[in-house]
């Protein structure tokens, strides 16, 4: 990937696999570019994936459905479990010198927000998003359906 476009389009980076990550991916493919997408976490969707809570399963099936048709798009690349930035496997300038047209950085909801009431940071209270993220994880993990690393190609099992 040394090169600024592919047989159909632009070659676009897309740092973070969360929702506007994805939707971006889509668009940009459906478009003609051809779109890398390099997230953090193993999985693709983001909060969606690790943030809606465990057992809404119809919720997440659905928004998976609509993950798994983009990352099938032909003119999409994922790469899970890679971190861009300063600390990160990758950082800009390794993207630059990869050739791409474009970088659009999707990263989401990387923190927690406090709201400053009283109490919020007592022994046993737990944000709603951390609680959520780390349940879903156990889950996957006790299930053993959470791979170490893969592509969209390989990941597709990972979201069934």
């Amino acid at each position: 990937m040394t090169h600024t476009q592919t047989h159909r389009g632009h070659m676009i980076g897309i740092i973070g696999a969360g929702p506007a990550g994805l939707y971006a991916a889509k668009k940009l493919a459906e478009a003609g570019a051809h779109v890398v997408l390099f997230n953090r976490d193993i999985k693709p969707g983001g909060l969606a994936e690790y943030g809606i809570f465990p057992t809404k399963h119809t919720m997440k099936e659905g928004l998976r459905k609509q993950f798994r048709r983009i990352l099938a798009h032909p003119q999409v690349d994922y790469y899970g479990n890679c971190s861009v930035g300063e600390k990160g496997e990758l950082t800009l300038a390794d993207l630059h010198k990869l050739g791409f047209a474009a970088v659009i950085c999707a990263a989401g909801a990387q923190g927690t927000k406090s709201l400053g009431l009283p109490g919020e940071d007592a022994v046993g209270v737990v944000h709603a998003k951390t609680w959520c993220i780390t349940t879903t994880i156990c889950r996957l993990s006790a299930s053993g359906s959470f791979p170490l690393a893969g592509t969209s190609r390989s990941l597709a099992w990972a979201m069934s």
